[in-house]
């Protein structure tokens, strides 16, 4: 154990001397925009970003349809003009299509995830070339279980250690200052569990024999260890790469729409709606090379099989054997 933590710290020192430089990374980054390449990959990816993107928005607006409804129909019941049946059967109905929702955003996560997988393979590998085909045999071979429930971990996680700060903003729910520095201080959070839990995902697939059986919390726990000197780095390198672009044609989407809407232009409204779905669409791949390529270019600085020191559960406690007399 004392071996380990030694080697944690200087990994942890190599990683805040040998983070990936702006320059190195943009010169990966290029051999992955090959244009027939990138093309191949887009038109799968953009085309399932656009159906997920409708199905969602139908989804959410039924949600809020519904959502109004019950509001009305808990009214109807106090002047004795609907019965309690009626009023489950629409809550029936709510959790239904919520539910419908976070499924089709989880299938969507999953294509997302094979892409990653891919370009991963592919930077690991020049002669493998992404498709459609590929693109969905890697879907169809994940394991969805084990992904579900890293993203859920995460998720819990994130919102506990948000949780003491949301219970204080409802004891200074009246203090708009008070309230306003606690959700600063929650993104936060958020943000820095999130560069935390980054390479979980990629540290998972690493080991993925040693996970059956075991909680898919072990993901996060070595993605926490791997990030100890890169969290600032990979930040930087996101919002350069990925922020910064998304930011800039959001903008300009967003200030047409907002120009149309002030204006009362509708032409100006849809033009820009449709300009700012195409556009992210278009960029789908590119955003989605990022990650897989920053883990290819930090795993060489990192001695990546000691972060699972200690942190499997032993088979003999899986199974109980370690338990019989």
């Amino acid at each position: 154990m004392k071996f380990f933590k030694n080697q944690g710290r200087t990994t942890e020192k190599a990683a805040k001397l040998d983070g990936v430089g702006i320059k190195e990374f943009a010169a990966s980054l290029k051999p992955l925009l090959n244009k027939r390449e990138y093309l191949t990959t887009m038109w799968p990816l953009a085309g399932y970003f656009i159906i997920w993107l409708a199905l969602t928005g139908m989804g959410l607006y039924f949600a809020y349809s519904l959502l109004a409804s019950l509001s009305m129909s808990i009214m109807m019941i106090m002047y004795g003009m609907m019965t309690i049946t009626s009023l489950l059967f629409a809550v029936g109905e709510f959790l239904l299509l919520l539910v419908a929702v976070v499924v089709i955003f989880f299938l969507f996560y999953c294509l997302q995830v094979g892409v990653q997988f891919g370009y991963q393979d592919r930077i690991q590998n020049s002669a493998k070339v992404l498709s459609a085909s590929s693109i969905w045999n890697r879907f169809k071979h994940l394991r969805k279980n084990q992904l579900l429930r890293l993203v859920a971990y995460s998720a819990l996680f994130i919102f506990l250690w948000q949780l003491p700060l949301r219970i204080l903003a409802g004891f200074f729910a009246g203090n708009a200052i008070v309230v306003n520095t606690l959700d600063v201080l929650n993104e936060v959070i958020a943000i820095w569990k999130g560069l935390q839990y980054s390479q979980a995902l990629y540290l998972y697939r690493a080991k993925q024999p040693a996970f059956l059986g075991q909680s898919m919390r072990h993901a996060l726990t070595v993605s926490k260890r791997y990030m100890a000197g890169f969290k600032f780095n990979y930040f930087l390198i996101s919002l350069l790469f990925a922020g910064v672009p998304s930011l800039v044609w959001g903008g300009l989407t967003g200030g047409l729409i907002f120009y149309g809407v002030y204006t009362a232009t509708n032409p100006c409204i849809w033009i820009g709606a449709v300009l700012l779905v195409l556009g992210f669409a278009a960029m789908m791949p590119y955003l989605t090379m990022i990650a897989p390529l920053y883990f290819e270019k930090t795993r060489t600085k990192v001695q990546v099989d000691a972060l699972y020191t200690d942190v499997f559960t032993p088979v003999a406690e899986l199974t109980g054997e370690a338990y019989q007399d």
